[in-house]
């Protein structure tokens, strides 16, 4: 159950986004009628009730999507980039009722000012709105002291996660245990507990047991007669379950290891839509000038083919093609020996593309096959995968989600040649972690400092 505080919150997000909606609204007018005043048109109804469409289809879009959720522990960017994908969903069903409806006393126009309006104005006020609040919560405002009862092993971690992170609002009143946990201070047995609720006031009760001790039920019995909010800190068995999540078949609760955004219709589709506009984007406006110039510099490289091809893993351990241009002389170990610093075999046309990240262009055509996306974990050679499943933990993991011409761990610096185990292992970390926290400001965040990276150039 929500605060009045976080219901406080939440009410002033509502009316910031509403007020910002109808304010990018009348602003759309003000540039698209200056000229003509639209009270005086035919249209003006139906931009009234368009208005009325904006409003409603917002605040249901945002609830729906739980983007006015005040978790204490909701990250600004995870909510921001939920803020996003309501934001093109909106546009979708507006575009789609305009098409279907066959409506078209909508200026388009207007409406591309509209959309650009808040899209500039409502990312940038819910982000440093949300990084306000955290601010605000780590002062001290609004703490609820909790107790925590019990010796399970997932004990101490949140007791240091409490600790390390005050913008939780929760403040630990007291530790009781008859086999106290080292490194938190205990304040007596659990006999204690009764004593100390009468001198004290408490909000929550953490509690962490063995699976199936009877004290549990015990201490949920007496949270529920004495008014106390009753919470279990359970021991998954798993490091850093930050993903983890609980499931419901019918009341049998089900533990689900890892959060995939992706995994949801709606992400996917708003994913591919970007690949394909993006792409389509890139190989018109780009492409038409820059690929002769890319061909004619690999034919002056060397004798061999322009395009490099090359069986890769892909989504779910599939294999697919990918297509490069070619930045080495032809050799029997390219499809197992990965390039190196100063490698003989790499042209030096092919070092300049490589330099740049020229030779990747023609895996757009892989994206707009839907074998690759612009953005996810880099695609390996069929021999590397082969070696590094059996030699590090996780490793098939990124093939949960399509390989991408660029990803979160090239613009991480883990780029180019890998020496050890130890740089793979690295890499394949930070790509899990883009699998488990993706969303559409990540993609945007990634394809904006590859943009830079290619312009400024970077090694190998």
């Amino acid at each position: 159950m929500q605060s009045r505080y976080a219901r406080f919150f939440q009410f002033i997000i509502i009316l910031g986004d509403l007020l910002l909606l109808n304010g990018c609204y009348l602003l759309a007018v003000a540039l698209r009628f200056d000229e003509l005043k639209l009270q005086n048109t035919e249209y003006y109804d139906y931009y009234v009730q368009l208005a009325v469409f904006f409003n409603f289809s917002w605040v249901l879009l945002a609830f729906l999507f739980r983007t006015y959720d005040m978790h204490r522990t909701m990250e600004p960017r995870k909510a921001t980039s939920k803020v996003l994908n309501v934001f093109f969903i909106h546009l979708f069903i507006l575009l789609l009722l305009l098409v279907s409806l066959k409506k078209d006393e909508y200026s388009r126009l207007f409406l591309t000012y509209f959309y650009i309006a808040f899209f500039v104005s409502v990312l940038p006020w819910r982000f440093y709105f949300l990084r306000f609040l955290r601010a605000y919560r780590k002062r001290g405002s609004h703490f609820r002291p909790v107790l925590l009862l019990g010796s399970g092993a997932g004990l101490l971690r949140f007791y240091k996660a409490v600790e390390s992170h005050p913008e939780y609002g929760l403040t630990i009143s007291g530790y009781f245990s008859d086999s106290p946990i080292q490194g938190i201070p205990a304040k007596g047995r659990e006999e204690d507990v009764l004593a100390f609720l009468k001198k004290n006031e408490v909000d929550e009760i953490f509690c962490a047991y063995p699976s199936g001790d009877p004290r549990l039920l015990k201490w949920l019995h007496f949270a529920d007669e004495n008014l106390i909010r009753f919470r279990i800190v359970p021991d998954l068995g798993v490091e850093h379950a930050t993903g983890v999540e609980i499931d419901f078949y019918h009341d049998v609760p089900i533990l689900v290891q890892r959060k995939e955004p992706l995994e949801y219709l709606h992400s996917r589709l708003l994913k591919r839509f970007g690949d394909i506009t993006f792409s389509l984007f890139v190989i018109l406006t780009i492409f038409p000038w820059l690929f002769p110039i890319l061909i004619i510099g690999v034919k002056l490289s060397g004798k061999g083919p322009v395009f490099f091809k090359q069986k890769r893993t892909g989504l779910k351990d599939g294999d697919f093609t990918i297509y490069k241009f070619r930045s080495m002389v032809v050799n029997e170990a390219a499809d197992s020996l990965q390039a190196t610093a100063g490698d003989a075999r790499v042209t030096s046309f092919g070092r300049f593309m490589r330099k740049h990240n020229l030779d990747e262009l023609p895996q757009f055509f892989n994206v707009l096959k839907g074998e690759m996306s612009v953005v996810g974990p880099r695609p390996h050679m069929l021999a590397h995968t082969e070696k590094y499943t059996a030699l590090i933990d996780k490793y098939m993991v990124r093939h949960f989600a399509k390989p991408g011409i660029t990803g979160l761990a090239q613009v991480s610096g883990y780029r180019g040649e890998t020496r050890t185990t130890e740089e793979m292992e690295a890499r394949v970390k930070t790509d899990v972690y883009y699998i488990e926290n993706w969303s559409v400001l990540l993609d945007v965040k990634i394809i904006g400092l590859t943009i830079f990276s290619t312009l400024k150039g970077s090694s190998e």
